[in-house]
């Protein structure tokens, strides 16, 4: 289905966008209280839109990647697990929105007064999305954004026009506007949308632009949540069972061809495991990938704008003098309208090479040797603040020891990636890969007002500590308790 064809999407222009957040505001105060059933009932109708249009989003973002992405990475990647976080969140959601007990201060505690904290949704979240999972990451944060209790307003990325337009077609059969709504349109539609005056806004995608969101969003005041990328570590200790480990470092980087926010970026490795590692991981991606330029299951790149982008990291690493391995082809591209990648291995990358210093995005990994593990914090630290940092390893001090020393937004030990489909887990970054969180609980409380609430007892309480004027000795003996002499 071409773009074309999704008949009844319309354009937005500035007016319509603000309408539309006024007329789901306007909803959401006249609703008052968001109930456990109201919030169940959008939840299954989110899953429910999952699983009755899985497979046309599907092929529509295999179609916006050039038919080169594949179908059944998709099926688990984008649509699976996200029926599971909706299945998660309904199950515990009723747990979540109980109203929490808190300790309340002398005297106030021994009179009756009461403290508790109650999460009350926001109102309107905007979500941004990106286009490298255009489905599955729009859908996961609106599942954070039902289950608090909001209404959401969707932008999906410009790059995938088609899976946007299909968003607008499909999500009304769903919700009425006033509940959840899509926005369409090219980056000057998405400049305005952070502008809007949400109660909300979730982004992700790359630093620079996240940066941008968040100053138009400050416009306004509006809190946000960003969700960014950055070099993600695989650090491998001598401890390491290797051939595990290059199996799923080779899985996880040339999963959907190196284009997600949690990829591995490099890899640091005892100089004495160099080479076994690099020929693991050679075995493994020849294995995984046969014929990898015209294999189905092997993603391509988006564009040509971003191919161009990894070639130039590529030549750049060459000229400053990286060793290069191209696996599973003889060459960079099979042919010109082909943008399956190879994966490209790096050695003897330095700091003055780009790829050690830009997020790379796609199936090049540099590889950086190490003597001692107390050189690797000092090693990563140029590249500070990644959204995960892999460990290989069962030593537990060396374990210990980097997770003290090196930041980053999460951590998977002895696999890549999978931390981010524990919906029990937090997932965001830190610094230059992002802020807050979303996903299981910390979804709902990111998603919601976390409201202070104290009920006074009707004893006079205030007197009893000498603590409304005239001040005397008593507020002064009781003060000189908290602070000494006075």
């Amino acid at each position: 289905m071409s773009t074309a064809e999704h008949k009844s999407v319309t354009k937005l222009d500035t007016q319509n966008l603000e309408a539309l957040v006024e007329l789901q505001r306007s909803m959401f105060r006249a609703e008052g209280e968001v109930t456990y059933s109201t919030r169940i009932d959008r939840l299954k109708r989110l899953k429910a839109l999952i699983i009755e249009n899985k497979t046309e989003f599907a092929m529509t973002t295999k179609r916006e990647f050039g038919g080169a992405r594949s179908y059944e990475f998709s099926l688990f990647s984008e649509f699976a697990s996200k029926v599971e976080a909706i299945d998660y969140s309904m199950k515990h959601l009723k747990e979540w929105m109980k109203p929490e007990k808190r300790k309340t201060n002398k005297p106030m505690n021994f009179l009756g007064g009461k403290s508790q904290v109650r999460h009350f949704p926001k109102g309107v979240v905007g979500i941004i999305s990106p286009w490298n999972l255009p489905f599955g990451l729009t859908v996961a944060p609106l599942t954070s954004a039902l289950a608090a209790g909001n209404r959401a307003l969707l932008k999906p990325s410009e790059f995938v026009p088609e899976t946007a337009a299909l968003f607008a077609e499909v999500v009304p059969n769903y919700f009425p506007e006033d509940e959840v709504a899509v926005v369409t349109g090219g980056a000057a539609i998405s400049q305005r949308f952070a502008e809007l005056p949400f109660d909300h806004l979730l982004f992700t995608g790359s630093t620079n632009i996240g940066a941008q969101v968040m100053q138009s969003a400050s416009k306004n005041l509006v809190p946000v949540t960003l969700e960014l990328g950055g070099k993600s570590p695989v650090i491998i200790g001598r401890s390491a069972k290797l051939d595990l480990a290059g199996t799923r470092l080779t899985f996880g980087k040339l999963l959907n061809g190196g284009q997600l926010c949690l990829s591995p970026d490099y890899v640091v490795v005892p100089d004495e495991l160099e080479e076994q590692l690099i020929a693991r991981v050679i075995q493994e991606a020849q294995s995984m990938y046969p014929n990898i330029t015209e294999n189905e299951d092997y993603a391509g790149i988006i564009n040509e704008r971003h191919f161009g982008r990894l070639q130039s990291y590529i030549d750049d690493a060459v000229a400053k003098g990286a060793k290069l391995t191209i696996v599973g082809a003889d060459k960079t591209r099979a042919s010109e309208d082909n943008r399956r990648m190879p994966l490209h291995i790096l050695q003897n990358v330095n700091e003055d090479m780009r790829v050690m210093h830009e997020e790379i995005f796609g199936p090049i990994l540099p590889v950086m040797t190490y003597s001692d593990v107390a050189e690797i914090p000092s090693m990563i630290e140029p590249r500070r603040n990644p959204l995960a940092m892999y460990y290989f390893g069962s030593d537990k001090r060396e374990q210990e020891y980097l997770l003290s020393h090196v930041q980053s937004g999460g951590v998977c030990i002895n696999d890549i990636i999978l931390h981010y489909v524990q919906e029990d887990l937090p997932f965001g970054g830190i610094g230059a890969s992002g802020m807050g969180a979303y996903h299981g609980p910390e979804g709902f409380r990111t998603m919601s007002h976390a409201r202070a609430i104290y009920s006074q007892t009707m004893i006079d309480v205030l007197p009893i500590i000498g603590a409304r004027p005239p001040f005397g000795k008593k507020f002064r003996k009781n003060i000189s308790k908290i602070l000494g002499a006075i």
